[in-house]
Formats: structure tokens, sequence, C-alpha cells
């Protein structure tokens, strides 16, 4: 089956400090420059567990553009360009458990080759920033909302501002958008209803209330995650590891990859099995993402390119 993920590519230059910095000071660092970007994330776990797949992405002819291309094809990606001056940059700084907090300079996307990126794919995954970007947004949303209905769409993650009305904008855009299965984490699902979630299940439960009729998945990393639709509700626990955390970026991007793989075994609405076993297949593979640095970085689930 094929699939088209619409969403960045990003240099990211990941950087864990040996002890806290200091104002007008220097600290030792580790530091590493890799591919990244929430779309491009996506799409290499899905190629690299044998799927078809299309990256629809702003990129430019610049150095790291080149580089980012040619890292996501090397994995069996195929690059749709779609529009960018320069390629995106982000910066991940990483605390002593892995958790990181980013520093992001995204490129907006243009849809004019959007509705051709997205023929004749089965399932049509966009990121979260793209639908939350006023600039594209609508014409993102407008693009997946007249797609065949047997196109299945998902979109998932973003994160947005303290902002009650971009929050409602966004919400609109998914509506419009015919989205299926919603992705997100507890901290983006509070953003996006504009109010506090107490757990997991009360999230996906709101989000499910909100949207009616999708599909809705809430991470949490260490908690688990949790899925509501029409008349069902459902929580999956975290895979233990024997290791320690390296690093967490990239770990939500790749449970999406694998719920999206784990459900396209089957028709929809998935039944409770199928999207329970999906869900511990992301749970599965989000655990052996952060256990490696860099969002992109191969776990030994998956195979070495030769």
């Amino acid at each position: 089956m094929a699939i088209t993920v619409i969403g960045d590519s990003t240099l990211d230059v990941t950087v864990r400090a040996a002890e806290p910095p200091r104002a007008g000071g220097d600290v030792p660092a580790r530091i590493s420059i890799a591919p990244g970007g929430q779309g491009a994330n996506v799409a290499v776990r899905l190629a690299r567990a044998g799927a078809d797949v299309r990256l629809a992405t702003a990129i430019a002819d610049d150095a790291a553009g080149r580089l980012l291309a040619a890292s996501v094809e090397a994995d069996g990606v195929v690059v749709v360009q779609l529009g960018g001056e320069r390629s995106g940059l982000v910066i991940s700084l990483l605390d002593a458990g892995g958790e990181r907090t980013m520093l992001s300079d995204r490129v907006p996307l243009k849809p004019t080759a959007l509705a051709a990126a997205c023929a004749g794919a089965q399932w049509v995954h966009c990121s979260g920033y793209a639908l939350a970007d006023d600039a594209t947004g609508d014409a993102v949303a407008r693009v997946l909302g007249s797609l065949p209905p047997s196109t299945r769409v998902s979109a998932g993650g973003g994160s947005l501002p303290d902002d009650p009305a971009r929050s409602a904008r966004v919400r609109a855009r998914l509506a419009a958008a015919g989205v299926a299965l919603l992705i997100l984490s507890r901290d983006e699902a509070a953003a996006l209803l504009d109010r506090p979630l107490p757990s997991l299940a009360a999230a996906a439960d709101a989000l499910a209330g909100a949207f009616p009729g999708l599909i809705a998945v809430v991470t949490g990393g260490a908690a688990g995650s949790s899925a509501a639709g029409p008349g069902f509700a459902l929580s999956v626990p975290a895979v233990d590891q024997a290791t320690p955390m390296l690093d967490a970026t990239g770990a939500g991007d790749a449970y999406v990859a694998a719920l999206i793989l784990g459900l396209m075994k089957g028709g929809w609405p998935p039944g409770a099995l199928l999207l329970r076993e999906a869900m511990e297949r992301g749970a599965r593979d989000g655990a052996l993402t952060s256990r490696v640095l860099g969002a992109q970085g191969r776990t030994a689930a998956e195979p070495v390119i030769p």
C-alpha cells in the first residue's frame, strides 16, 4: 500500500551538555548533526519497515537540503519537493534523562503540488505542524478534505502555543481535512482543546468527543498510550527497556509509523484487538527509538542499509 507523509525535514543539531550551562560560560558537550523533522522521521520509519512511502516536504537546494534528501532517499523514501527557499534547522537540547527541548527554524511548505503528491495513496499522514501553520494550513486542509473516501487520512503531533484563537483554527482545519486518526501527546491535546486534561485516557476521550467519528490516540511515553473512538476506549502500557532513555527525539514519530503500519493490516474502523496490537507495536518502536541518538537513529529492530 502506498503512503504519503506530509511534513517537515530538518537538519537536527543535538546537544547534550556535560554540566548545566552557565550564562556567559563555556561547558563541554556532546554535539551531533543528523537528519530529522517530524514528517521525515515518520516516512523513514515506515520505509524501513518495507512500506512504499512518499514524503511531501519543503527542502531547498542547499547543503542541508541535499543531505536531507539523500538521507531519506537512501532509506527508500521518494521525496516530493514542496518548495523551500532554505532548509529547516532544529536545535535539540537533551537533559541527563534524555528528554529534549527544541529550538526550531521550520520552513513552511508550499501546498501547490500537494494534491499530486497524495494521488494514488491509500493512506496520507499529515504532520500537525503543517496544519498549524496559518500561512498554509487552510490550503493543506482543503487538499486533505478533497481526497477520495478510500484514502485514509491521519494527523499527529505539532506543538501549539497558548493561543486559543490559533487552537480553534487548527481544530477547524482538522475537521475540514477529514482526519480519521489523530495522534497527539497529552500536552498537545490540551493545547489543541484549550483546557487541562488530567490523564491520557481523559485526553483521548476529549479528542474523540471534539471530533466525532475519528479515533484519537494520546501518547505519554513512560505512561503508555490511550485511545478512544465511537463506542470504545482502551489503554496500553509502555514497554519496559533494560537500558535508560538516551534521546526522546523522534520516539513519538516512530510510534506513529508503527501505529499506521499496524492499522493498515485491516479495514476501517479497526477492531479493538487490531488497534491494541498497533498501539503495542508503537510503544515498542517508540521505546527502541528513544534508546538511540537522533530522531532517525537506526534501532536494533531495523535493517541496516548495505
